[in-house]
């Protein structure tokens, strides 16, 4: 009777010794988990709006292909021989190294949320006596702790506030680098275009410049035509054979510059004719004031938005370090056994523990604290201004662009209707003129001349033209479509 009695008291001082040992673990491993939750990265890889009502989402610019959330090159994809302008941009924002980092540190970005929102990792204790009071003591038993540390109240709500500000900002920047792609590969595809325009009018005034001096030989052989009008016509033939000797030279950088902003090799293919500047199709934008068009800047423009967003994180973090002069709790359970009870429980005794336990930090380094908030302080206000000349960049820029656009729109419209057929009319005359000795040979070159300089202002006029409102787009950060929305209504006011 008394042997099962003490079986049954063995069993249940086990199971009791069990519950008391899985205690701590029952109890504080749900608040060790804490309470940070996944943060989703948005699928479509555009500038989303983060759960502040005050956060401004403008539209997307460009469309995100797919790719552009596995921005890996595939080397079977190439460039068709027919392509445009606009196939060059999207397959620079399929393949861009730089939009593919600038996406990664995004992704990057929204995976420090759970980490900054999470409570820090609990903490394990396991304590052996090793040292005896007493020479013929036994052993005197084992102590397990478990302890979990509690920032103090705002603490990891500010933690989580700043990852939030970083994902906006690193957002930001993506979009920031999407247009900046779009406005490079247009730029370097327009200088590209010039060039190869610039090359035909040459290679057109040379041939022009051959059949001259042919002429002009034929008139030397009769005597009605001097040998330093050979001779001159020699020398421009010299000028438009340096010329586009330069010419062809330049395509080589030109083409390396535009594949690197594609994402392919330096010396890969490109289609050899791209047209002339100005024969190119280039969007036209809605007619507003310089005012109007700052206005829409100030609205749309990532680069601006991506400073306040600084601004805003900075003014997280510096309330996050005037939480430092505050404790942080630890609270925690503690399980003793003593080796040399267990007689003592089978008996109905014990001296089995459990011990909860708080402690807290001792900010008392006041001078480190203090410094950590004029730290913050100091970078709240480098935000502060960084922001500021943020905005004025922004002005003068856009106020370049506009001016680059007005000014090559008024270049074009007098080369191309005005400066150029008239040089050209005045080329045919003088020809006519020469050859029944009414005009100098002289005449003839400079007419000649004039000719080839207008031609080519025209074609770099165009050229600009183009890179300008690419850089008017790049500013603005809105589609074309937003921006005939947004003028719409100025219209019609101006219209009544």
């Amino acid at each position: 009777m008394s042997c099962s009695l003490a079986a049954r008291s063995g069993r249940l001082y086990k199971l009791v010794s069990m519950a008391r040992r899985a205690l701590p673990m029952v109890v504080l491993l749900p608040l060790a988990a804490g309470c940070a939750a996944p943060y989703v990265l948005p699928d479509d890889a555009r500038v989303q709006d983060f759960g502040s009502a005050g956060l401004r989402t403008p539209p997307a610019v460009l469309a995100a292909p797919p790719s552009a959330r596995h921005p890996v090159a595939s080397a079977a994809e190439s460039l068709p021989a027919t392509a445009v302008l606009a196939d060059y941009v999207d397959y620079a924002l399929r393949h861009s190294p730089a939009l593919a980092a600038a996406y990664q540190d995004w992704r990057a970005a929204a995976e420090r949320v759970p980490q900054a929102r999470s409570l820090p990792d609990p903490q394990l204790g396991i304590g052996l006596v090793f040292d005896q009071v007493e020479q013929d003591a036994g052993y005197m038993g084992e102590r397990y702790s478990i302890s979990q540390r509690f920032p103090w109240f705002g603490k990891l709500g500010l933690q989580g506030d700043i990852a939030v500000e970083d994902v906006r900002l690193a957002a930001r920047r993506y979009e920031a680098q999407r247009l900046q792609v779009a406005e490079q590969v247009t730029g370097a595809w327009f200088e590209l275009a010039w060039l190869h325009a610039a090359h035909a009018v040459a290679a057109e005034n040379r041939a022009l410049l051959v059949s001259l001096e042919s002429m002009t030989r034929a008139r030397y052989r009769v005597g009605e035509a001097a040998l330093a009008d050979v001779n001159r016509v020699q020398v421009e033939l010299g000028r438009i054979d340096d010329q586009l000797r330069s010419l062809e030279d330049s395509r080589g950088p030109a083409k390396a510059r535009l594949n690197a902003l594609l994402g392919r090799p330096a010396d890969a293919p490109l289609r050899t004719d791209f047209g002339k500047p100005s024969a190119q199709d280039v969007p036209e934008l809605p007619r507003l004031d310089d005012a109007q068009w700052l206005t829409v800047a100030r609205t749309y423009n990532p680069g601006l938005a991506a400073a306040e967003h600084a601004v805003a994180r900075e003014s997280r973090a510096e309330a996050l370090a005037r939480r430092d002069y505050y404790p942080d709790v630890t609270l925690g359970l503690e399980y003793g056994r003593d080796a040399n009870a267990r007689m003592a429980r089978m008996d109905g005794g014990g001296a089995d523990t459990v011990a909860g336990m708080i402690s807290f930090s001792l900010p008392i380094r006041r001078g480190r604290i203090a410094a950590g908030v004029r730290e913050a302080q100091a970078r709240l206000t480098a935000a502060a201004h960084a922001a500021r000349a943020e905005a004025f960049d922004l002005e003068v820029e856009l106020q370049r662009a506009l001016f680059a656009k007005r000014d090559t729109a008024r270049r074009m419209q007098l080369y191309g209707s005005t400066l150029l057929p008239k040089a050209r009319q005045s080329l045919a005359a003088v020809e006519a003129a020469y050859l029944t000795g009414e005009a100098g040979f002289s005449d003839l070159i400079e007419a000649h001349r004039v000719v080839l300089e207008f031609s080519l202002a025209h074609e770099r006029a165009a050229a600009d033209r183009g890179r300008a409102i690419a850089a008017i787009r790049s500013l603005v950060g809105a589609s074309l479509e937003d921006l005939q929305t947004l003028a719409a209504p100025q219209t019609e006011s101006a219209d009544e």
